[in-house]
């Protein structure tokens, strides 16, 4: 019990909402309701665990947070509402964690991430939008809490501009970033977090301008530029990422 007492104390503090009464330390079973601020907690105990719905009530008597418990625990539906009546937070929970969907909304009711959660961790799709007309601003896959499979990320005209490849939290595989016309501007090649293979530039109109290796995370070999007609302008070679005179 002290350490409900605890949690929901300094989750008002953290708010701005401070704390005027103390919850007792000792409640075995039924309703019980008290003021904390200017906001109000309600909520049933069984056997002096929460149990059901809890509702906390702003100073208007509209809700502000719903949360569902079992056995002490959060299990089930927590829905945040703002002052204007919008809601802020739409979560589910399992024995005390996030597990399932995750969504939360901006002004307007429009959503600003839809997350996915397994046992208090990121996992499966994870969307991110800008503030304004529901456009996508990042697209990324998570297992146990790290991103692994392809990101995208769009700018504010839901255009790509970046596509990169992870396992369990790394870069693996390719990295891509795209002109403002969605086509291909650069593309390299990545293994345990470390660059790892060739690398490519190009101009918006697809004519290569850059090309090279790395080794190690460092530049090896001929490194070519090319003019926009394709003949090359320039070459250098490297040795551990350091020009060979």
């Amino acid at each position: 019990m002290q350490k409900l007492l605890f949690i929901i104390i300094s989750f008002l503090l953290i708010s701005g909402v401070h704390a005027q009464t103390v919850l007792p330390d000792t409640i075995e079973s039924g309703f019980y309701s008290v003021k904390v601020g200017k906001m109000t907690v309600e909520g049933n105990f069984e056997n002096y665990l929460q149990t059901g719905n809890w509702i906390t009530f702003l100073e208007s008597g509209q809700i502000y947070k719903l949360e569902q418990y079992k056995e002490g625990e959060k299990n089930g539906l927590q829905i945040i509402i703002s002052s204007r009546g919008y809601i802020q937070e739409q979560a589910e929970y399992a024995n005390g964690e996030l597990d399932g969907r995750r969504l939360n909304f901006g002004s307007g009711g429009r959503v600003k991430s839809d997350e996915h959660y397994k046992n208090g961790l990121l996992d499966g799709k994870r969307t991110l939008y800008y503030d304004y007309g529901g456009i996508i601003q990042e697209e990324s896959y998570y297992t146990n809490g790290l991103k692994d499979g392809t990101t995208k990320w769009y700018n504010s005209e839901g255009k790509l501009i970046a596509e990169y490849n992870y396992k369990q939290g790394e870069f693996e595989g390719l990295k891509k970033s795209f002109h403002d016309n969605e086509s291909l501007k650069s593309e390299q090649e990545f293994h345990d977090n470390v660059a790892e293979g060739y690398f490519k530039e190009y101009d918006i109109n697809g004519q290569l301008i850059t090309e090279g290796q790395y080794k190690d995370g460092q530049k090896t070999g001929e490194w070519k530029e090319f003019g926009a007609d394709g003949k090359e302008l320039k070459k250098v070679v490297y040795k551990k990422g350091e020009e060979v005179k």
